[in-house]
C-alpha cells in the first residue's frame, strides 16, 4: 500500500545546471518555480532526461518520483496529492503504462486497481467507493498478444 509522501527535499548542494559543448543541458539539474523554489530535480545527458527525477509542489511537498529513459517515463512512478496523501502509482515502459496500477481517493482509500499492458487496460479492474468497499469490477480481457488471442491457433 502506498503511504503519504516521504519526507523529501531537493538537494542542498547547489546544482550546476551545466551545458555541454553544444549548449544542451548536461549533468545534475534543478528546475525552479518563479518564486525560486525547486520544481524538479534530476539528470540530463546531452539534453535528454535520464535516471531518477523528483518533482515538487510550489509549497515544497513532494509531487512525484520516478525514472526517465531518453526523456520518457520508464519504470516505477509514484504521485502524491498536494497535501501529501497518495494519488497513484504504477510503472511505465517508454511512456506507456505497463504492469500493476493503483489510484487512491483523497481520503486515502483505494480508488481503483488493475493492470496495463503497453498502455491498454487488461484483466480485471476493480474500483472502490471512498469508504473502501468494492464499487465495480470490469474485465478488460487479455493483453492483445496473449496466447490464444492472435487467431493463429
Amino acid at each position: 500500500m502506498m503511504t503519504d509522501a516521504p519526507s523529501s527535499t531537493p538537494s542542498e548542494t547547489p546544482t550546476p545546471n551545466a551545458l555541454d559543448d553544444e549548449g544542451r543541458k548536461h549533468g545534475p539539474w534543478q528546475e525552479h518555480f518563479a518564486n525560486g523554489a525547486v520544481s524538479a530535480e534530476g539528470t540530463y545527458e546531452h539534453g535528454v532526461q535520464q535516471g531518477p527525477w523528483r518533482y515538487w509542489y510550489r509549497h515544497g511537498g513532494l509531487k512525484a518520483t520516478g525514472a526517465r529513459v531518453d526523456d520518457t517515463l520508464d519504470g516505477f512512478w509514484q504521485w502524491w496529492r498536494d497535501g501529501g496523501g497518495p494519488l497513484q502509482e504504477g510503472s511505465f515502459v517508454r511512456n506507456e503504462q505497463h504492469g500493476p496500477w493503483k489510484r487512491w481517493h483523497a481520503t486515502g482509500e483505494l480508488l481503483d486497481e488493475g493492470e496495463y499492458d503497453q498502455g491498454r487496460k487488461v484483466g480485471v479492474w476493480r474500483s472502490y467507493h471512498p469508504d473502501g468497499t468494492l464499487k465495480d469490477e470490469k474485465d478488460f480481457g487479455p493483453a492483445p498478444d496473449a496466447p490464444g488471442e492472435t487467431g493463429d491457433e
